[in-house]
């Protein structure tokens, strides 16, 4: 598949391949997991884990999607057939009402190769590798406003577009993580990352002035596009992209991160947590191709009415074929030079409370999370109740409100003496299209994971006597 095929695809249906990725938000207050310490490095198990790709998939996988748009303010039915907001079938009013001033959405897939924890020096360590993907996209109100409506009652139109933005990173991470109890109360960790730059790929658009008279359309713009050897660009004589494919898998950059994150019980049965995860950057290497600055005409959009034709192809098709040339023409490069850039990571900060209740059978919790960088900031309250019926099952049900949107969750951990899995949903839409996409949320995704664990530390142990001591005495 071209890689500008699926990036029209993404302009196409905006939200219906995002998503939002790392450990589940959901398992925050699941203790029981082994990788939770994703989520806060000073959370420690009681036990040693090890988790593999044995079965392809289920050594840690999480896909979804996060956005602050639906499937439904951008495909329409029309006379049988799906078709886009900008089919003539569809009228400005119908479609323009349902946008953002800033439409986002942001793609994300992790994938855990290898993980291992074990108590050792103290306290409790994590190696993990894993192989990430984020995409994501921007596009303002006026674009389409500009592509929907165009030229005005034949009079003179502009319009001033900014801040239009595409991002893709990918890499793999290797994670060393330690975990320590400073006392009873408090439990500190700290989680060191070196990132291995896959490919990447960042296209700015930062201002686009179209002024259209009785004459001619005349575009300005200004922006630029760094991309590394995975993406393959082919330009015409005048800067406008010809084809795109990818290009050369290799090491595309370097980087460091790191996790800190601290727990502390005031009384019996509370605990209060915080945690910052990825602080730092990574180093790419790769072109930069910037935008011309010349003047140039553009015939517009050409929008497409369903019909049948010959080829089998659907409206659908049809429309984001023509909407690919579309774009294309749109934009113009002038040059490219080879060159590097560095970029932050897209840092998170969580803050939690949980409290206990029924010998920690049941506890409830609520969790702040705020994302800095990236395309997109979002912030986020979960609240979720957490049950804990017995050793060898755990489950949360919880609520989310955020910026980008509300929804609901559940996550299930099965945790069986030397072995856990887990399977759940942070957003669970209520509405999908037949294609199994949801239609009126860009919140959605998927987790699941498999360990293997061993080591049950001392205080299990300890536990195990307590509970002991309290049969004799009830004996006695």
């Amino acid at each position: 598949m071209k890689v500008n095929k699926i990036i029209i695809s993404a302009v196409v249906v905006l939200s219906s391949a995002t998503a939002f990725a790392q450990a589940p938000h959901s398992g925050y207050f699941m203790d029981s997991m082994p990788n939770r310490h994703q989520l806060n490095p000073a959370f420690a198990n009681e036990y040693n884990y090890v988790n593999m790709p044995i079965i392809p998939g289920f050594s840690g996988l999480a896909v979804g999607m996060n956005g602050n748009i639906g499937l439904d303010k951008f495909l329409f039915k029309r006379n049988g057939e799906l078709v886009t907001g900008l089919n003539n079938q569809v009228s400005a009013e119908e479609f323009l009402g349902g946008l953002n001033d800033n439409n986002y959405m942001e793609a994300n897939v992790t994938y855990d190769i290898f993980s291992m924890g074990f108590k050792k020096w103290g306290g409790y360590n994590t190696i993990g590798l894993s192989v990430k993907s984020n995409t994501g996209i921007g596009l303002p109100y006026d674009l389409f406003d500009f592509a929907k409506r165009g030229q005005v009652g034949g009079e003179y139109t502009a319009y001033d577009i900014s801040d239009m933005k595409v991002r893709t990173n990918n890499y793999a991470e290797l994670a060393f993580g330690h975990s320590h109890a400073l006392s009873s109360k408090v439990s500190i960790g700290a989680k060191l990352k070196y990132i291995a730059g896959i490919a990447h790929a960042d296209m700015k658009i930062n201002q686009m002035d179209v002024t259209m008279g009785a004459d001619k359309w005349t575009i300005r713009e200004a922006g630029e596009m760094f991309y590394s050897e995975a993406l393959d660009i082919i330009y015409k004589e005048n800067g406008e992209i010809d084809d795109m494919d990818f290009g050369k898998i290799n090491l595309a950059g370097n980087g460091f991160g790191i996790d800190l994150g601290v727990t502390y019980s005031p009384i019996r049965d509370l605990t209060l947590s915080a945690s910052v995860l990825d602080l730092g950057f990574i180093s790419w290497k790769g072109t930069t191709a910037v935008l011309s600055d010349k003047a140039f005409e553009f015939d517009g959009f050409h929008h497409l009415v369903a019909e049948d034709d010959e080829t089998g192809e659907s409206a659908l098709d049809r429309e984001g074929d023509q909407l690919e040339d579309d774009l294309r023409e749109l934009v113009r490069f002038s040059h490219e030079s080879s060159t590097s850039k560095s970029q932050s990571l897209a840092t998170t900060l969580n803050v939690g409370a949980e409290y206990s209740i029924l010998a920690r059978k049941i506890s409830f919790g609520v969790l702040s999370s705020n994302r800095f960088g990236g395309i997109q900031s979002w912030n986020e309250v979960m609240l979720s109740a957490n049950f804990r019926p017995a050793g060898w099952f755990n489950a949360t049900l919880n609520g989310s409100f955020s910026n980008l949107g509300n929804s609901f969750g559940a996550l299930m951990n099965f945790c069986p003496k030397g072995f856990n899995f887990y399977i759940g949903s942070d957003y669970i839409p209520t509405k999908y299209a037949k294609q199994g996409v949801p239609v009126s949320s860009a919140k959605i995704n998927v987790v699941m994971g498999m360990a293997f664990k061993f080591g049950y530390g001392e205080k299990k142990k300890a536990e195990k006597g307590e509970k002991k001591k309290a049969e004799k005495l009830e004996k006695l």
